[in-house]
């Protein structure tokens, strides 16, 4: 593969533990325990920090990251792309619209090679599942093709590769989705702060 929102300190670099792609970092802790259990550790939490997310992707912006040929894109090439769009809208509906996979876009061009591997082998895996169940790629699934098998991969034991890439991947759409200014209002928020879109950042 080629190649929104509250104050933290500026100190703090995308690749500090904070943000929608720290469910993809593993952590000393973490690498012993998958050592010893063989089962690599899924991290769970709340929406991302803004202030983190934005700053990531100022650094994007920053580093003058090369993008892709006439898409746009910093970090995954556009089947990767297409395939995280689909599977965004998929499991957080309305969040290819408030530019989603978009903005992790932007968020991978600066992190760690060891996350960035982490996204794109669990992006992988949801196209060998659809590939093996269909013979399709991931994004050409229709609706009731795609639900059936997000419903079996959600639903299979955390042990499972396929259950931890889905894990993943929707603790980075939620968190993501949920601090933009479409997803704070679905949580409530009375539009009392200005926000910028994703695109703004980088």
């Amino acid at each position: 593969m080629n190649d929104e929102v509250r104050n933290e300190s500026s100190a703090e670099t995308p690749d500090s533990g904070q943000g929608p792609l720290r469910h993809f970092r593993i952590g000393r802790r973490n690498v012993l325990q998958s050592l010893a259990t063989g089962v690599g550790a899924v991290v769970f939490a709340s929406r991302a920090s803004a202030a983190h997310v934005h700053q990531a992707a100022a650094v994007a912006a920053d580093a003058g990251a090369t993008t892709t040929a006439d898409s746009g894109l910093l970090f995954l090439d556009q089947h990767a792309f297409d395939t995280l769009a689909s599977l965004s809208e998929q499991i957080v509906p309305g969040a290819r619209g408030a530019k989603v996979p978009e903005f992790l876009d932007r968020l991978l061009a600066v992190e760690s090679l060891d996350t960035q591997k982490r996204f794109t082998q669990a992006i992988g895996t949801f196209e060998r599942v659809a590939r093996e169940a269909n013979a399709l790629p991931w994004k050409a699934l229709t609706e009731t093709q795609a639900a059936t098998l997000l419903t079996k991969i959600s639903t299979a034991p955390d042990s499972d590769v396929t259950r931890q890439a889905f894990d993943r991947i929707k603790g980075a759409v939620s968190e993501t989705y949920y601090s933009t200014e479409i997803g704070m209002k679905e949580l409530g928020w009375n539009g009392s702060m200005t926000f910028a879109p994703p695109t703004a950042c980088g």
